[in-house]
């Protein structure tokens, strides 16, 4: 155990080496949490160092997080969501329930400048990710914890998923058909939002290092971030006048007419907040007309536009669709153009993926995995013009950078790792 040397500053030639917004800035990532990897991709993708550390015992499993292959696809055992809020990442392995992973630990952030983590407030101090803890041996660190429920609270140690912090949050009674039971939302959007905003809060704790001369612990609770984000109009209509949100299915609450309806090739979502809108699109439906069941009816014509929802959506859908099914999407969304009408097809993934416009920007990125082949990702949700976002490296496989950060970083010898590695703290 005598190979150990002091921890060096040394960096091998496969750090991310783009000249990034972020480019220099070390972060340390704790964890298989899907915000967590998110926020740190972000931070990746805008040129920072990020290190994932990953328990050598689950870090096979957890990268089945996300998997949808049928099992006789090459790589099923990888999922693609892991490889996407993975990719421009090192990956080490270390085993954070020894002592001696958690002193590696302490090595790996004694020069860095971010570490984010997704344990709860208990687990997070026993494997030795307190924030007292690790401010004792770098104080300017930033440490970024995103739980579901927060480091404070009667729900501090809870787990939970994203159909767990939808519920908590009050979304999933604001959405679906009245009458019907609550829906979730779906596709990890709790987790996503929260790295997204875990992300903005770092950096933000980075720029205020120069003014308090130290770093400081984000608290994000996912919980919070989604019940600000999605469920916040409603939260606000109650906390000022203890109004209700009513679930409005295919349509949103307030103007009429909006939502979605079906057309001869699929659906199409449409919005008409003013009295021009709205005329425009009767006209759309009508063939240049408005119809006469509804120019004839001074039930609609001298109702306001919230009385109109209220009172007669229903029946005026019902009047609507049959029109709407003569045209196709396509049709629809030029006539909208046309006539300055919000108006827009429903799009599977894969016509998303043959978008043109999408396409004409670059927005999807291909990158080459070694287990899942060449893949298509989304690109960054933002552009920078003079220090553009990168993907350089997909996500790595279970240690892939030991040796690179272990002996490159911090001046272990080999002789030391292969230590490491017998007595599995690696």
């Amino acid at each position: 155990m005598s190979q150990k040397k002091e921890v060096g500053n040394s960096r091998s030639s496969s750090a991310n080496a783009s000249n990034g917004a972020l480019s220099g800035l070390k972060v340390r990532e704790i964890g298989n949490n899907v915000a967590v990897a998110y926020c740190c991709k972000l931070l990746a993708d805008m040129g920072a160092e990020v290190i994932k550390v990953e328990d050598p015992a689950t870090a096979n499993l957890d990268r089945q997080e996300g998997s949808i292959w049928c099992d006789d696809r090459e790589g099923g055992d990888v999922g693609c969501l892991f490889a996407y809020v993975n990719s421009n990442k090192l990956g080490v392995t270390l085993n954070l329930e020894t002592e001696l992973g958690k002193s590696i630990l302490y090595d790996l952030v004694r020069d860095a400048d971010i570490l984010v983590e997704g344990n709860s407030p208990r687990k997070a101090k026993e494997m030795g990710l307190g924030y007292e803890r690790l401010s004792q041996i770098n104080n300017m660190l930033v440490v970024t914890s995103i739980t579901p429920f927060g480091q404070t609270g009667p729900y501090r140690e809870y787990k939970a998923y994203a159909i767990n912090c939808s519920a908590a949050g009050g979304a999933s009674k604001s959405i679906g058909e009245l009458g019907r039971e609550p829906l979730s939302v779906p596709l990890y959007q709790p987790h996503f939002q929260s790295g997204l905003m875990a992300a903005a809060a770092t950096l933000g704790a980075i720029l205020a290092r120069d003014s308090i001369g130290r770093g400081q612990h984000i608290d994000i609770g996912e919980t919070e971030v989604w019940l600000t984000h999605l469920a916040g109009y409603g939260l606000h209509g109650f906390v000022f006048y203890e109004q209700k949100v009513i679930r409005k299915g295919r349509t949103m609450a307030g103007l009429f007419p909006n939502g979605i309806l079906e057309c001869k090739d699929g659906e199409v979502s449409f919005s008409t907040n003013t009295g021009r809108q709205w005329k425009h699109f009767l006209e759309i439906v009508g063939d240049g007309e408005i119809p006469s069941w509804y120019s004839s009816n001074p039930v609609y014509t001298n109702t306001n536009f919230q009385e109109l929802h209220r009172k007669y959506g229903d029946e005026l859908r019902a009047r609507l669709e049959p029109l709407l099914k003569r045209k196709t999407r396509d049709e629809l969304m030029a006539l909208g153009q046309e006539k300055h009408v919000a108006l827009a097809p429903l799009r599977t993934i894969a016509e998303v993926l043959e978008d043109p416009h999408l396409n004409a920007r670059g927005y999807f990125v291909e990158v080459d995995d070694p287990r899942l082949g060449r893949v298509k990702f989304p690109g960054p949700p933002f552009r920078l013009a003079k220090t553009p976002c990168r993907i350089e490296r997909p996500a790595p496989v279970p240690g892939q950078h030991n040796e690179e950060v272990y002996c490159g970083r911090l001046s272990y010898s080999k002789k030391y790792l292969t230590e490491l590695r017998r007595q599995g703290v690696i």
